[in-house]
């Protein structure tokens, strides 16, 4: 089935296919050169060119990056915080201390009209929720509620969850799925009961309103497979977008 849908797309996509696989499949790794051009030319009977047009298209989308005069080198797995952090407002060019990770488990849902609007499902399509939490310094400010649509990830299990480094990191490792953001939206809201009561049962204090971060994912191909809600409780701290 892979070879039929392969064959049916121009062949630097095949080749890019290929290259993504290898990628996920953990042939290098994170920060490791790729053979040069000439080399996977050669090992997949391509032309270089061919190759060339592969590796522009990953180095747009983040899958890989070059260095001029080094070679074409795999980009690290996407964080579950891309390119967000928590910051003291005001400081651009503060060190954010390390966010750590508690996962609180995962459920099924069905999919509500704007959800699978976006994420090109029927309506009250199966999606698994993962729930997450994160601290700073030890004390908690995110929660995430992650989803995913079930059947193109039914083998999803919660241990695989509990033991990596985030959703992103187990979705490549357990499904050969890198995760390339879409869109975000922002917004400040009172958080629902049931959001607000997890967050006081652990030691969160929610006097004001939360900062939801609403986020659309995507494969480096394109299909839509996250719908992701994160309530960040910015009293004292800044939701700051770091740009390369």
């Amino acid at each position: 089935m892979v070879g039929k849908t392969l064959s049916r797309q121009p062949l630097y996509a095949q080749i890019k296919q290929l290259l993504i696989q290898r990628i996920c499949a953990g042939e290098w790794s994170a920060a490791e050169a790729l053979p040069s051009e000439w080399e996977l030319a050669e090992q997949m009977s391509v032309s270089q060119g061919t190759v060339r047009k592969a590796l522009t298209e990953l180095v747009g989308e983040g899958v890989l990056y070059r260095q001029q005069g080094r070679g074409t080198f795999i980009a690290e797995v996407a964080s579950d915080w891309e390119a967000g952090r928590l910051l003291t407002p005001g400081l651009f060019d503060e060190t954010p201390d390390s966010l750590m990770r508690e996962f609180l488990g995962l459920s099924r849902v069905n999919a509500h009209e704007e959800m699978a609007d976006a994420l090109g499902l029927r309506r009250g399509a199966a999606l698994h929720r993962i729930r997450q939490l994160w601290r700073l310094r030890g004390r908690p400010v995110a929660l995430d509620d992650v989803y995913l649509p079930a059947e193109r990830f039914e083998e999803l299990e919660s241990h695989w969850l509990r033991t990596s480094t985030g959703v992103y990191a187990m979705l490549q490792q357990r499904f050969g799925v890198r995760v390339k953001l879409v869109s975000e939206q922002f917004r400040a809201i009172m958080l629902p009961r049931e959001e607000a009561s997890l967050l006081e049962q652990h030691g969160a204090s929610l006097d004001l309103p939360v900062l939801s971060v609403l986020r659309l994912s995507s494969t480096v191909d394109g299909e839509r497979i996250e719908w992701r809600e994160r309530y960040c409780l910015t009293q004292d701290l800044a939701y700051t977008v770091m740009t390369r």
